[in-house]
């Protein structure tokens, strides 16, 4: 019984939801949900408030320098930025993406190679074998130089969490651009 009251009460308490229209906004001010309308200011008011959405460069780049690579400093690029690395051989670039106020979103880990065993089957071979980081091809600029091969790892932050995070990203990281690096760098029959 008590069921089927519950059920009396909201089908009467949504019923006038149904029947009312909303009044006219600009499309692009209006979200619209099966049951009622609201601008964005009035869902955002409601909205709960949110960590910073990603970390600041700084923060990252002092956590990596507690993991055994050289991080550089922390170089503009527009409304982003970006770090150079040596870990051990390899020198690689973390690029900071979606910053405001000084706290990135997501970032980019970027290793290119521009030798002789650079083909483009060599890029397409390692994107169908490999997952996770994924390569390009980069024809050669100029005539007589090699083409390049640059392999890269997107990822988000997670708001409200520290640099810890990237422990496992930086673990896949290190683990396969070694590998790129072996296939770009091999002698060819060409040498």
């Amino acid at each position: 019984m008590k069921s089927l009251v519950l059920a009396a009460v909201l089908a009467t308490l949504a019923a006038p939801a149904f029947a009312q229209e909303a009044p006219a906004q600009p499309a692009d001010e209006v979200v619209t949900t099966a049951r009622n309308s609201a601008t964005a200011a009035e869902v955002a008011a409601l909205a709960p408030p949110t960590a910073a959405a990603g970390l600041a460069p700084a923060a990252i780049v002092a956590w990596l320098g507690r993991q055994g690579v050289t991080p550089g400093p922390v170089e503009p690029d527009g409304d982003n930025a970006y770090v150079r690395v040596t870990d051990g051989p390899l020198n690689w670039i973390l690029f900071f993406q979606s910053c405001q106020n000084g706290v990135c979103a997501d970032l980019q880990f970027s290793i290119g190679f521009a030798t002789a065993a650079v083909t483009p089957e060599l890029v397409n071979d390692w994107n169908r074998d490999r997952r996770f980081l994924k390569a390009f091809y980069e024809p050669a600029a100029t005539a007589g130089e090699p083409a390049s091969g640059v392999v890269q790892y997107d990822l988000f932050l997670r708001p409200g969490e520290g640099p810890e995070q990237l422990s496992d990203h930086l673990a896949v990281w290190r683990g396969l651009a070694p590998e790129f690096a072996r296939l770009t760098t091999r002698p060819t029959a060409a040498n």
